[in-house]
C-alpha cells in the first residue's frame, strides 16, 4: 500500500533521537558505503534507543517528534508532538516551472552543481518539500533536482491527462529536458515513486546511472497486499476511493462558489502538520484551481492500475548502482489499518520480501534497513537516506 497518506510514525512529545542535543545515549549507528560491491547484501542500520512509538489510527498523521538534529542547520519544532519541518518554507517559491505541454508547466526545483544529477520523486500526495532534508545535502556534492506532479507541489494542475505511471514519468522526462538537465541520472524514489523509478529507468536506461528506493512501494502492490491481508487491502480501497472522491468534489464547489478559496481549512484545503504554516498557505493558494484537485484526485484513482502497470517478468537492471532502504519501525504493523491488526505480520513479511525482489534487480543491489524510521525515512532518519544516495552517486562515477 502507499503509506504517503496512509499513515505516519508519531512520535513521544519532547522525545529527542540518540545523538541529538539532550539525548546521552551514543549516536545511532550508520552504514557508510565507499563503493557498492558486486555481490549483494543487507546491511541493518541500527540505533541504541527507540525514541518514538508506532500511534495507530485511521489515518496517522506527523512524524517522529524530533527529526533532521544535524542535518544542514534544518531545525524541527515540535508541536503537539508533530514536528514542523521549516525547511520545507525553501520549497514553496517556485524555482524551475518548465512547459512540458502547451499551457501546462511542471516544477523542478535544482540544487548544487556536478555529475550524476540525481533526481528525487516523492510518494503518493508528497511533493518536492518531501525531500528538504536530503536535497541540499545531496547538492553539496553533486546536482540535485526534486520535482512536482501535476496537480502537486508548485506545478500546474492537469484535468485531461489520466495520471498514469506512464503519463507522470512522461511529465518528468520532458521537465528534465526543458529544464536543460542532462543525464546520467541517479533515480531516488520514495513510496509510490517507485513506479515513476521504475519506468524512467526500464524507458531511458542509457541515462540511469543508479538509483534508490526509500521505503518503496512494490509492482502489483494492492494485489499482493489483498493476499496477505484482505482486511488491510479493502480499508485501503476506500480510503483511495474516498480521497479521490473529496478532491473531485473540491474542485467542483470551487467552480461554483460553494467552496472557499485561499487558506488552509478542512475538508478541500488540508495538510500534513509536518508541513509548515507558509508553505501550507502557499499551496492552498495553488489548490484553488481545479485542475490540479482533479490531477490528485486521478493519482488516487490510479494508484492501484498503476502498480500492474509497473510490474514486468525478467526486469533486469544488469550491475546497476542499487540501494533499496526499508522503514525498520514497520514491523509493528503500525502502517496497516488496525482494524487488520491480526494481518500485521503477514503482511509485514510481504512488504520486507518485495523489497528483497527490487534490491535483486541489478547484480549490485543492496538493501539497508533504518531503524526506528517510520515510513517517512526521508524526514525521521535524513541521513540515512543522504548516506545511500551519496554512495549511489559514488558509485556511478568513474574511478
Amino acid at each position: 500500500m502507499e503509506r504517503g497518506h496512509k499513515a505516519r510514525l508519531q512520535g513521544e512529545a519532547g522525545t529527542l533521537p540518540a545523538g541529538c542535543a539532550g539525548g546521552n545515549a551514543r549516536s545511532a549507528k550508520t552504514y557508510r558505503t565507499t563503493a557498492l560491491a558486486p555481490p549483494r547484501r543487507e546491511t541493518r542500520l541500527r540505533r541504541t534507543r527507540a525514541t518514538g512509538r508506532r500511534m495507530a489510527s485511521k489515518i496517522i498523521l506527523g512524524v517522529v517528534a524530533a527529526i533532521a538534529c544535524g542535518i544542514g542547520g534544518a531545525q524541527a519544532q515540535v508541536i503537539q508532538g508533530v514536528p514542523v519541518v521549516e525547511a520545507m518554507n525553501a520549497y514553496v517559491e517556485p524555482t524551475g516551472l518548465v512547459e512540458v505541454e502547451a499551457g501546462r508547466r511542471i516544477h523542478i526545483h535544482c540544487l548544487g552543481s556536478g555529475s550524476p544529477t540525481v533526481v528525487f520523486t516523492a510518494g503518493l500526495g508528497g511533493w518536492s518539500g518531501s525531500w528538504a532534508l536530503v536535497q541540499p545535502e545531496v547538492a553539496k556534492t553533486t546536482r540535485a533536482c526534486a520535482w512536482d506532479r501535476a496537480g502537486f507541489g508548485l506545478s500546474d494542475g492537469d484535468a485531461q491527462n489520466a495520471q498514469t505511471s506512464d503519463q507522470t514519468t512522461q511529465d518528468l522526462a520532458k521537465a528534465l529536458a526543458a529544464a536543460g538537465e542532462r543525464g546520467p541520472f541517479v533515480l531516488v524514489g520514495h513510496s509510490a515513486g517507485a513506479f515513476e523509478t521504475l519506468t524512467f529507468v526500464d524507458r531511458h536506461r542509457d541515462q540511469a546511472a543508479g538509483v534508490v528506493f526509500v521505503d518503496p512501494t512494490r509492482p502489483h502492490d494492492m494485489a499482493r497486499e489483498a493476499k496477505a491481508g484482505p482486511k488491510a487491502a479493502a480499508a485501503d480501497r476506500a480510503y483511495f476511493a474516498s480521497e479521490a472522491k473529496r478532491l473531485r468534489d473540491c474542485a467542483a464547489g470551487i467552480e461554483a462558489g460553494t467552496v472557499k478559496t485561499g487558506a488552509p481549512a478542512a475538508p478541500c484545503f488540508q495538510y500534513y502538520p509536518e508541513i509548515p504554516t507558509a508553505a501550507q498557505t502557499a499551496l492552498a493558494r495553488r489548490d484553488a484551481e481545479p485542475a490540479r484537485l482533479r490531477a490528485q484526485a486521478s493519482l488516487y484513482e490510479e494508484y492501484e492500475p498503476n502498480g500492474e502497470r509497473v510490474a514486468r517478468d525478467g526486469r533486469d537492471w544488469g550491475d546497476l548502482p542499487l540501494i533499496v532502504v526499508s522503514a525498520g519501525a514497520a514491523a509493528d504493523g503500525g502502517l496497516w489499518s488496525p482494524d487488520a491488526r491480526d494481518e500485521h505480520a503477514a503482511l509485514f513479511a510481504d512488504w520486507t520480501d518485495s523489497h528483497k525482489s527490487l534490491a535483486k534487480l541489478s547484480r549490485r543491489g543492496e538493501r539497508r534497513v533504518a531503524e526506528g524510521a517510520g515510513h517517512l525515512v526521508q524526514l525521521q532518519k535524513p541521513q540515512v537516506v543522504i548516506e545511500a544516495v551519496l554512495a549511489i552517486v559514488k558509485a556511478a562515477r568513474p574511478h
